[in-house]
């Protein structure tokens, strides 16, 4: 690291690419595998509210919005709406809407308790569906009713505020705010504000760790999944302070000290803090942005190559996956010591993540190609028809980076 540079001077380096967003997006997403694993193996929430075990359950989706936040902002710099939402919704749709399918139609009559009959005349295998378009349904009828945690798959949640963040995402660039970074700060600002008025007039939320809808009182439900309040309200307000550092890039050090200063502000939230600070604003509003900031560095950081990114960009896939293949293997062997449950689903995971990758994401790259840069420089190392020397001055111009969440 040399002295004087910034977030944005580091892209540069690398024309407009961080190479550490590989890395951190398959680490993120099996992570999330990992933290599910307990659950799944023996359905206690209790390791997600348990002394320091709580902070990865916060800071892995922090930084995934956040991730995804400053790599989406260079979309909408260069691309006109509809672009920006024909692309985001071919890039996210089609392999959830796979995912979806094979698991009501092949999973579901699989591992269902139901005779077949009952469970195809069900309407709740046909309203699982509708997570296809962000109304989330956790279960179908009879799958895992014997598995100590009931959903399908339980990842499913924050779909909803994914398709949130692109609405927001299409504000901003309606209003022409990505020109005016100081009102993206501003709003989640807001967010975090209206979380702890929230609190101070005594509407703390008090989420389960089951998902809204399947456990919870009313209020739970309600709480659990606002944008103010719960363990969705960090979402929103990470993905728009990862737009701010990628529109404040040219301004932020990359500096190593600043970077240790975060780290041990979230090591003392993580040591310190109750689990109950889930679902607090003051969460949001001191150590979110620490996220973020670790998030942006290690992104422009070049972070080593995992065997898995030289095949493709699985990430999204392990992340579909994660919880539903965890669920068979808690079928298969519902004895097994929870680590060995987690490496064979982890096993299993990637294979359906390269096929999500080869056979669905990957064909669809082709057809962004046409006005996203990042779906040519997918394709070139593997397509000879993609010329990588028409690739490498729009990645200098609009300093984008590689990711599912980059156009």
């Amino acid at each position: 690291m040399m002295l004087g540079h910034t977030i944005g001077s580091m892209l540069d380096r690398q024309k407009g690419f961080g190479p550490g967003f590989d890395f951190l997006r398959i680490a993120l997403a099996i992570s999330v595998v990992a933290a599910h694993a307990p659950y799944v193996a023996g359905g206690s929430g209790d390791g997600e509210q348990a002394w320091i075990a709580w902070f990865p359950h916060y800071a892995i989706l922090v930084m995934f919005f956040a991730l995804s936040g400053f790599l989406i902002a260079a979309s909408g710099l260069r691309l006109s709406l509809r672009e920006f939402l024909t692309n985001r919704g071919m890039r996210i749709i089609p392999a959830l809407a796979v995912e979806i399918v094979l698991s009501a139609l092949i999973l579901g009559p699989i591992f269902t308790a139901l005779p077949l009959s009952d469970y195809f005349t069900n309407f709740g295998t046909y309203k699982y569906f509708t997570n296809i378009v962000g109304l989330v349904n956790y279960v179908l009828p009879g799958v895992f009713s014997g598995n100590p945690a009931p959903e399908v798959n339980s990842s499913l949640w924050t779909v909803p505020f994914e398709y949130g963040c692109y609405a927001l995402m299409t504000v901003f660039i309606l209003f022409g705010l990505l020109r005016k970074p100081p009102l993206i700060v501003l709003g989640a600002l807001v967010l975090v504000g209206i979380g702890l008025a929230l609190v101070l007039a005594g509407h703390g939320a008090q989420p389960s760790q089951l998902p809204a809808g399947v456990a919870g009182t009313l209020h739970d439900r309600i709480f659990s999944t606002a944008p103010f309040l719960g363990r969705g309200a960090k979402l929103p307000v990470a993905f728009m302070l990862g737009i701010a550092i990628y529109l404040y890039r040219d301004r932020i050090p990359y500096n190593g000290w600043l970077l240790a200063a975060c780290c041990a502000l979230c090591a003392g939230a993580a040591l310190l803090g109750p689990a109950d600070w889930m679902s607090q604003p003051v969460l949001n509003l001191l150590i979110a942005p620490a996220l973020v900031y670790i998030t942006a560095y290690l992104g422009v950081s070049k972070l080593p190559r995992l065997p898995l990114i030289s095949r493709g960009d699985y990430s999204y896939g392990i992340y579909l996956y994660g919880f539903p293949v965890q669920q068979v293997v808690r079928v298969w062997l519902p004895h097994a010591p929870v680590i060995i449950q987690f490496a064979i689903a982890l096993l299993l995971i990637t294979l359906f993540a390269a096929f999500s990758w080869h056979w669905i994401e990957k064909p669809i790259l082709k057809l962004r190609s046409r006005f996203s840069f990042v779906a040519r420089e997918r394709l070139a190392p593997d397509d000879a028809a993609a010329p990588r020397q028409d690739i490498a001055p729009l990645a200098v111009a609009a300093s984008a980076v590689r990711s599912r969440h980059s156009s």
